[in-house]
């Protein structure tokens, strides 16, 4: 028998998902500096349109495949182990990847056969992404059981091997893009239709890649189990143990998938009424409803997802621990204190990051996209880095209320904000142009914070004084930290011209470490830094 595996803490889960996300994550904005440069300025805002319509579009059958499921098997995961029925795992495991399988399928043979409907009706009738719809499908046919996996691995608190195993799925997917664009474009002289096309394959790939990881890790996962953790249905109250079947299933699944979803959902929503209401109201051309949408719909998008992938990490690490937590029945008074670190923890984490992105947003746009650009676009970045640190507070609350079982009232708060994102869009998008749709949905997720907040809180009363002060002390850091960095900026590009992508990266990555460590030391002589000290014995179970 292999030896045993030691599970992560909730601070090294957290740590490593936050790790792999970012590079995830920048490895999915860096790729963008070649790709638009192959692609050339003259096609690059159609190419990026283009692209970010079709990835909205597989986003959301991507959500609909995994069904939230890979949220719902950790937590279910978690908690039969916690409380050693690991042979109702197993099962767990192995009917989910069978019903999650077809759903696969289900979804693959839409994209492929129906890709002329979908475009229709998900954008805005743009034929261009039918065939790249037609690439994605093939993806749709591993992606579900990669979820399930991913599940599965986490729930057994090794985060750290599912946070990896995106890693290789995202270095795969960027090879094969920019190998597939750089021959189609460079070497070929094609054109970026056939760039875009070749680029959406690169999902399969890398999906591929990370399932084969996967099944490895499971192996070894399986065997680091002894004799001894295990408790058999004989060992246990006939009510402690489960009926699995695809009804269960989907209860505690669907939840997790609306809030996994709403996003995406939104997403789609802005590329649609985004462009009937520039064509029909403002008989805007295509070229320009493209360099818009571009704009925030793709190029600040992708930005922002590295401080998404922040919140990823702190989600995917809570939802095994409060579920083992609650299924052990512990006292509300240790859940409030557990909360209160997480609470803390988020903030110290996210907080600073947002600011740190708003501070150097015309450099980011100038690497990242084009420094003709960079004026209008680092505005659209700062506007959507809000859009982003409420979407993160919002996600974690979200999954918080659903383990917590108050599913009902989670529901609600997501309903009121698809409301808000209707009613907001048509006025916000006339009044304020470009930044209509950013600044709709970053609306919608402040009252759905809020509202999530006030219910954690008024169970758990996790909000007192010292928690207060400790809030404050991370603000005022961070404010510090961009005044600081914001100030350092207009004095190196003084010295270094950052009209170059170049020069970009270089002020960037100044401005960066200046930022981590003005952030840093004002955190540890304020003590908020301690809470990593806090948590970093937090066991998932």
């Amino acid at each position: 028998m292999d030896k045993k595996m030691k599970k992560d803490s909730l601070l090294k889960s957290s740590l490593w998902i936050s790790i792999s996300g970012i590079i995830s994550r920048i490895l999915a904005v860096v790729y963008i500096i070649p790709w638009n440069i192959w692609i050339g300025p003259l096609a690059v805002n159609a190419a990026n349109a283009m692209y970010g319509k079709v990835y909205n579009i597989y986003n959301l059958f991507l959500i609909i495949a995994t069904a939230g499921i890979p949220s719902a098997i950790s937590k279910e995961v978690a908690a039969h182990n916690a409380l050693g029925r690991f042979d109702q795992s197993e099962k767990l495991f192995k009917k989910y990847s069978f019903y999650m399988t077809l759903v696969g399928i289900g979804c693959a043979a839409i994209m492929f056969f129906g890709a002329k409907y979908v475009a229709i009706v998900l954008a805005a009738g743009d034929m261009r992404v039918v065939t790249p719809i037609k690439y994605l499908s093939v993806a749709m046919l591993i992606i579900p059981a990669l979820g399930i996996l991913r599940g599965y691995i986490q729930g057994y608190a090794f985060i750290s091997y599912s946070a990896f195993s995106q890693v290789i799925e995202q270095i795969a997917r960027v090879a094969y893009m920019l190998y597939a664009t750089y021959t189609i474009m460079i070497l070929q002289k094609g054109n970026y239709i056939s760039a875009v096309n070749q680029s959406t394959l690169a999902s399969f790939i890398g999906a591929t890649l990370a399932y084969v990881f996967l099944l490895w890790i499971r192996v070894k996962v399986r065997r680091s189990v002894t004799i001894d953790d295990i408790k058999t249905k004989d060992d246990l109250p006939t009510d402690e143990t489960i009926d699995i079947n695809f009804g269960s299933m989907l209860r505690s699944a669907i939840p997790f998938l609306l809030v996994d979803t709403i996003m995406t959902v939104l997403q789609l929503f802005d590329q649609t009424t985004f462009t009937w209401i520039y064509q029909l109201i403002l008989h805007a051309s295509e070229k320009t409803i493209d360099n818009l949408y571009a704009m925030f719909g793709f190029q600040a998008n992708k930005i922002i997802m590295v401080l998404v992938s922040l919140a990823i990490s702190v989600s995917a690490s809570v939802i095994p621990a409060l579920s083992a937590m609650v299924s052990k029945k512990v006292s509300n008074e240790y859940i409030q204190n557990f909360m209160r670190k997480i609470v803390q923890f988020t903030v110290f984490i996210i907080l600073p990051a947002t600011f740190g992105v708003m501070a150097i947003s015309r450099q980011l746009w100038t690497a990242f996209v084009f420094y003709d650009q960079s004026i209008l676009g680092s505005k659209v970045l700062i506007v959507s880095c809000f859009e982003a640190f409420f979407y993160c507070l919002f996600m974690i609350l979200e999954n918080i209320l659903q383990v917590t079982h108050h599913m009902k009232k989670s529901m609600i708060y997501l309903v009121i904000a698809y409301l808000l994102k209707i009613v907001l869009q048509l006025p916000l998008t006339l009044a304020l142009g470009v930044y209509g749709p950013v600044v709709a949905t970053t609306i919608a997720f402040v009252i759905m914070s809020h509202f999530a907040f006030r219910l954690i809180n008024k169970e758990f009363a996790i909000v007192d004084k010292e928690l207060g002060k400790k809030l404050i002390h991370i603000l005022i850091d961070g404010l510090i930290m961009l005044v600081v960095v914001v100030v350092a900026n207009l004095l190196i590009v003084q010295v270094i011209s950052d009209a170059t992508k170049v020069g970009a990266i270089i002020v960037i990555a100044i401005c960066g470490v200046l930022g981590i460590l003005v952030y840093g030391f004002l955190s540890y002589k304020d003590g908020s830094l301690n809470i990593l000290k806090d948590i970093r014995d937090t066991k998932i179970y």
